[in-house]
């Protein structure tokens, strides 16, 4: 099967069939979904996104996924894992699957592999899910032992759908060409064809058997996910049958979607956190008396009301009811009150206007991205602040974002089911540098929640650290979407709460 892929280099990184494309079969055998990520690299480990995991999760291959339907981890890799004690998690790997290439099965050597990749490559960007890891040893050929620096009760939740597991030998036999022209993996759909920033190809993998022994005929020959980040550009082609899935439909054009017989609207409870984010070693964000003053300037439920129809749940902090540990609304939250807004502008030596800042926001990444921002920067406006809003460019702006460059932004956190991993992420002393945040109590709870197995004991850790960074504000939660797609009406598939799907489980008819 290698003799069938060519890789070429023309604008951005390009993949493809040298046989006939799989596309070019009957239409109900391919499904299109537009994508609003940016998928800039073919290097599985070098983007750290939901839409990108789940990409290579489908391909590569993962250890498993969390079934929203079914409220379970289910196994994709891996058929069985349980903790041995403390700092030990066990993982069993199937026996049953063939590399897409004709090759061997995922071997506990390919998850030493991948772990090794993720701390060394110079691409990649996942180290920070990884950081409670200490080794990962073999047991056997298909047995591997989790080996934590500490407690980790929700490493299985981490390490899941995001533990992208690739081949040690092709590799080891062709280096970073593995991933240009050998990307051969377990995943229910192979890679077939892969254009940096433009569009992903995907063809059904013959011998998947579903884990969970469900039927996988009805599921798309081939799948492919085309770009698209305007709203209106989204639509149309849906509405066209140009695509069968259209992602992050805005509310304000769900009417061109409604009342149609051949297309239909999903909607379905987020779990991605939106938030305004402070760099809180970047002036003025040093001064905690002006992000509460930018929190309380900004009318949260208005936005939700009028921008996005209600299509919203505000949400205090970054546990809310679709998520894991919520215990109710937090103390004193920072609700819309421009009065305190503005007194608190003056206590910080602010009378008479200002602080100059500059505001970024991505468009077309999130619903509504860039009318939201437009609203938030009005409302610090008429608190005082003098804004400047910034739109770049989604990979420029992440970029900045991820390199800790970025003053004051607009953006999510996706799929915060169990919030440890993302806490740490953005609000751990040490993590990624996107907010640059440290409190020696957080960390400590923080800590201290990893280790605890009693439920409800764990649930009120959480509380104190969901009061802990509302307190200090080192980033404004504002709320979770609820998730439009657009959907031709021959299709059948599931949108979870993390905004993503599993695809042997779509029916096309």
């Amino acid at each position: 099967m290698r003799s069938h892929i060519l890789f070429v280099v023309a604008v951005g990184l390009v993949v493809a069939l040298v046989a006939p494309p799989a596309w070019s079969q009957t239409k109900q055998q391919v499904m299109t979904i537009t994508a609003t990520e940016p998928m800039t690299t073919n290097n599985p480990y070098g983007e750290s996104s939901s839409p990108v995991y789940s990409l290579w999760c489908h391909t590569y291959g993962c250890l498993g996924r969390y079934d929203y339907t079914k409220q379970q981890l289910v196994g994709i890799l891996a058929e069985k894992w349980e903790a041995i004690d403390a700092t030990t998690w066990r993982f069993t790997l199937r026996k049953n699957l063939k590399r897409h290439d004709g090759g061997p099965g995922p071997t506990s050597a390919d998850v030493v592999h991948a772990l090794k990749r993720i701390r060394t490559d110079p691409e990649s960007v996942q180290s920070s899910f990884v950081a409670k890891v200490a080794d990962i040893v073999p047991v056997d050929d298909h047995t591997f032992d989790v080996k934590t620096k500490g407690p980790a009760v929700n490493l299985v939740v981490a390490l899941f759908d995001r533990f992208i597991i690739t081949s040690a030998e092709l590799y080891a036999k062709y280096g970073r060409e593995a991933d240009r022209k050998h990307a051969f993996g377990w995943g229910p759909y192979q890679l077939v064809e892969y254009q940096a920033d433009r569009r992903v190809v995907m063809r059904k993998n013959p011998h998947w058997t579903e884990f969970d022994g469900s039927d996988t005929k009805g599921s798309p020959e081939t799948v492919i996910l085309q770009q698209m980040r305007e709203p209106e550009q989204r639509v149309t082609a849906l509405l066209n049958g140009e695509v069968q899935v259209a992602k992050h439909i805005p509310p304000q054009l769900v009417r061109r979607l409604e009342n149609r017989k051949d297309v239909k609207v999903q909607r379905t409870g987020g779990i991605e956190v939106m938030f305004v984010a402070f760099n809180n070693k970047m002036a003025p964000w040093t001064d905690v008396r002006l992000r509460k003053a930018a929190a309380h300037a900004i009318n949260r439920d208005l936005i939700v009301k009028r921008l996005l129809s209600g299509y919203a749940q505000v949400q205090d902090g970054i546990i809310g009811p679709n998520q894991m540990c919520y215990t109710g609304a937090p103390q004193h939250p920072n609700s819309y009150d421009p009065a305190k807004s503005k007194a608190l502008l003056a206590e910080a030596g602010f009378r008479d206007g200002g602080p100059e800042i500059d505001f970024y926001t991505a468009v077309g990444r999130y619903t509504s991205d860039r009318q939201v921002a437009e609203a938030v920067a009005q409302m610090l406006r008429q608190a005082g602040f003098r804004v400047k809003l910034h739109t770049p460019e989604y990979a420029n702006f992440w970029a900045d974002v991820r390199r800790g460059k970025t003053p004051l932004y607009y953006m999510g956190r996706g799929t915060v089911f169990d919030a440890s991993d993302a806490s740490g992420q953005l609000f751990g002393t040490g993590g990624s540098p996107r907010v640059q945040y440290s409190n020696p109590k957080f960390d400590e709870l923080l800590k201290a929640q990893y280790a605890e197995t009693d439920p409800k004991k764990r649930c009120e850790i959480w509380r104190q650290m969901n009061q802990i960074l509302v307190d200090d504000v080192p980033s404004h939660f504002m709320w979770t979407h609820k998730l439009i797609t657009g959907i031709r009406a021959n299709v059948d598939i599931k949108i979870e709460s993390s905004g993503e799907m599993w695809l042997p489980s779509a029916k096309m008819r």
